[in-house]
């Protein structure tokens, strides 16, 4: 059940100094818990892994419920779902994604594996992610507050594992593949 006034009453409330109750407020008005779709893997997971395809420090390694995502991803249309993504740091960002096309149309049916998306960090527009979807696994690029961020396959052909980390943190030399566009 929604109940439209439940924030029109917590703001009240708040404004005139009287003591609220979050608890009170069903739960069909609070924020809806987004589904997370990433699983951290600790260290000692990592080194079973084998070397990372991109050896950078510091990083996070990840194991994603790819099916699940490219699901959620389906419904993306010109406004769709929020996804959360990870950060170096742990912390999973939200954003809205919409599909893009980055292919000409005769390609793209051609090759309907090959997905394309775009997002924005809901409340910071100049917080966004380019995603895509393809047999080899996800691959993405998030710009965010002076950083940009990646998110690729830990290792060739496995699209259960992935690593993500800051661009700043690749060895010299080793930046040009993950140039943002201008």
């Amino acid at each position: 059940m929604f109940y439209p006034f439940a924030w029109a009453l917590l703001l009240a409330s708040t404004l005139n100094g009287l003591p609220v109750i979050m608890d009170k407020i069903p739960a069909s008005t609070q924020a809806p818990t987004l589904p997370s779709f990433w699983k951290p893997i600790s260290a000692a997971q990592a080194t079973r892994l084998g070397p990372p395809r991109i050896p950078v420090k510091p990083s996070r390694v990840l194991e994603l419920n790819l099916p699940a995502l490219k699901k959620t991803l389906a419904s993306a249309g010109t406004a769709g779902p929020v996804l959360q993504l990870p950060l170096p740091d742990g912390s999973l960002v939200a954003f809205r994604m919409r599909t893009t096309q980055v292919m000409a149309p005769e390609l793209a049916a051609k090759y309907p594996e090959l997905q394309t998306y775009a997002g924005q960090e809901p409340g910071h527009p100049a917080h966004e992610v380019r995603l895509e979807v393809t047999p080899a696994g996800l691959r993405a690029m998030l710009t965010r507050s002076g950083h940009t961020y990646f998110i690729e396959p830990y290792r060739r052909n496995d699209t259960r594992y992935y690593i993500c980390f800051d661009k700043a943190s690749l060895p010299a030399g080793r930046s040009a593949g993950f140039e943002a566009p201008d």
